[in-house]
């Protein structure tokens, strides 16, 4: 069986006569890395130089940011760019040399994977600050609901609370946001990524409030376990506390027996130097007086008396030494089970105020997720983008097979659905179509199908559209609602 080859598309970059092309980063970028498939070669037109890119991708992200870009999608689309920029560091390659332009970089809307233009050369390019570009892509985005905004405000949240940027802590930042994503991706041949479809039931209300439930016991138990170990850390502050107090006691009790030393020491001196004057004197005496023979025992005596007095005297002075040092190492002690003590005390008390922030953060999206399961006929929720309707050029049009019933398509988001609210056509007479079964967005005369997570799946041209991803829809095209089917045409 043979398989169609992929067309790809072909970009040219004029290189001068002069710079060289970096032989080592060619053949690096030109092995397939995190999703990155494009191929780069040297190529001569007409007695040009130029690189020529070959990019397996569908449309550049320019055109991706026009049309409403959900939770999920948004979460792939950054996830491919930071698993790519820790790739280029692993094969020893430079930010710099990434064509930062949305322009340039292409979408394949298969696994929402991004491809990066890279440039070979052995020339010096501008530094760019790449937080400041995440964001400013961020803000170009059209957001189709609340998460997806919540989720942007998040990677911004991150750049400003993270002004070095550390391709390996932003790409598991990013993979933190992705353990909650609806798309099922799986690793396929040649670094390419698969989406499996979601697992649907009749249950799925039932089933979005029990996930909801589930979410708010985590956070609980995440509440918890922070308010414990904050507990803890104030247990701990509390401990090097009563160590500064007892390192203060030894402190005093130290100087109080310094200074009862120096007294001591003082005395003794005071008394050493009254026996030395006392025996000067009495060896003088004996020596002027001719007539008396002189005492040896007497002179002995008084010798032995200023010896000890001279002994006395040094461990006066060495008992007083000591006890400084006592005092020394107390007042070191005391100095840092004062500074342990404080960190404790700032440390539990920026980990409590951390742990009341997640768990009010869990909670609201706990709360919000079974707040939006439980909505039976509302209208969807408030999102930045204005849904504006279409008033120039063709406008699509959907053909009711079983009914011959045609209907406009007159709004940038339309919804598809039995649901008598919160609908733009509802499709009556059919209990297997989903309430709000399906959208179809218009961007820039471009249509695409979305399936909304339908308990019955939606199809296009027989192919099964997978929930919560975006495929275009060619002109004329079948498109299957659980068992109902639409004729699809941009003229009609």
């Amino acid at each position: 069986m043979t398989q169609a080859l992929r067309e790809y598309k072909k970009i040219e970059y004029k290189l001068d006569q002069v710079t060289p092309i970096n032989k080592y980063e060619l053949n690096a970028y030109n092995v397939p890395f995190a999703g990155n498939t494009s191929m780069c070669r040297e190529i001569f037109v007409k007695g040009e130089r130029k690189l020529e890119f070959s990019i397996d991708g569908d449309m550049s992200f320019q055109q991706i940011m026009q049309k409403p870009v959900f939770r999920d999608e948004l979460v792939e689309y950054i996830f491919s760019i930071s698993k790519q920029l820790v790739s280029i560091i692993q094969n020893g390659l430079a930010f710099d040399k990434i064509v930062w332009d949305s322009n340039y970089m292409f979408v394949r809307l298969s696994d929402f994977s991004i491809q990066l233009l890279y440039l070979p050369l052995d020339s010096r390019f501008e530094s760019r600050n790449i937080g400041e570009f995440i964001k400013g892509l961020l803000s170009g985005f059209v957001f189709a609901h609340t998460p997806a905004i919540e989720c942007a405000n998040q990677i911004v949240d991150y750049f400003n609370d993270h002004r070095e940027f550390d391709a390996f802590h932003f790409n598991e930042f990013v993979s933190e946001l992705r353990k909650s994503s609806q798309l099922l991706i799986i690793q396929g041949k040649n670094g390419r990524s698969e989406i499996l479809p979601e697992v649907n039931d009749s249950n799925s209300k039932e089933m979005a409030i029990q996930k909801a439930e589930e979410a708010a016991k985590r956070a609980e138990t995440a509440r918890i376990n922070a308010e414990n170990e904050a507990k803890r850390q104030i247990q701990e502050a509390k401990y090097q506390a009563e160590i500064a107090r007892q390192a203060e006691e030894s402190r005093m009790k130290a100087e109080a027996a310094r200074v009862e030393a120096e007294i001591w020491r003082q005395k003794i001196a005071a008394e050493a130097r009254d026996f030395e004057r006392t025996a000067i004197l009495v060896t003088q005496e004996n020596q002027d007086d001719s007539d008396l023979s002189y005492d040896d025992a007497e002179r002995m005596r008084v010798e032995e008396m200023l010896k000890n007095a001279m002994e006395e005297r040094e461990r006066a002075e060495k008992a007083s030494s000591q006890y400084a040092d006592e005092i020394r190492r107390a007042r070191e002690q005391e100095m840092h089970a004062e500074e342990a003590r404080m960190q404790a005390e700032f440390a539990a008390k920026k980990n409590e105020e951390e742990a009341r922030r997640q768990a009010d953060l869990a909670r609201r999206q706990a709360e919000e997720i079974k707040r939006l399961s439980e909505q039976e006929g509302e209208e969807p929720p408030t999102t930045l983008f204005s849904n504006r309707t279409i008033i120039s050029g063709n406008i699509p049009t959907l053909m009711r097979k079983n009914t011959g019933e045609k209907v406009q398509i007159t709004k940038q988001v339309f919804c598809i659905g039995k649901a008598d609210q919160g609908v733009d056509y509802k499709v009556s007479g059919n209990k297997s179509i989903s309430r709000r079964h399906a959208y179809i967005t218009s961007i820039n005369g471009i249509n695409y199908l979305r399936d909304n997570n339908s308990t019955n799946h939606t199809f296009l041209n027989g192919t099964q559209v997978y929930s919560n991803v975006d495929v275009p829809i060619p002109d004329n095209s079948v498109i299957r609602l659980s068992n109902e089917e639409f004729i699809f045409r941009t003229n009609s």
